[in-house]
């Protein structure tokens, strides 16, 4: 049972990021709106749409791999996706004179220690 809770926990963060996919291709204008993000047209629009529902669509896929069959190395790849993101926005910032991103950056850096925190735990109970 604590196994099965465990594994609830550990996919929530997977949920937005499966949720902002289906957006990315269903109603992609509403989607990167929600983003702060404008569509963008021709090549751009392909290669927005393509690379971003990319990331949250194998961001989700990896945390709910990792929920479902208990395998921690998938949370981690979810967690590694995240915290990657999270520094190139910091970078985006500090270099490049991008606003600072507060709010995403720290859903980042939180679902990165969660997945990490919940894939520790799942090695622990597996051994």
């Amino acid at each position: 049972m604590k196994q099965n809770i465990l594994r609830v926990i550990a996919a929530l963060p997977g949920v937005p990021m499966l949720l902002i996919a289906m957006g990315l291709i269903v109603q992609p204008e509403q989607a990167v709106g929600n983003l702060s993000m404008p569509l963008l047209e021709g090549a751009a629009l392909s290669t927005q749409l393509g690379d971003m529902t990319s990331f949250f669509l194998c961001t989700g896929i990896f945390i709910f791999m990792g929920a479902i069959k208990s395998a921690p190395r998938w949370l981690y790849a979810g967690a590694a996706l995240l915290i990657v993101t999270a520094f190139a926005r910091t970078l985006a910032w500090l270099i490049h004179g991008a606003d600072l991103s507060v709010e995403p950056i720290a859903v980042e850096v939180v679902s990165t220690i969660w997945l990490v925190t919940c894939g520790q735990i799942m090695s622990r109970s597996t051994d």
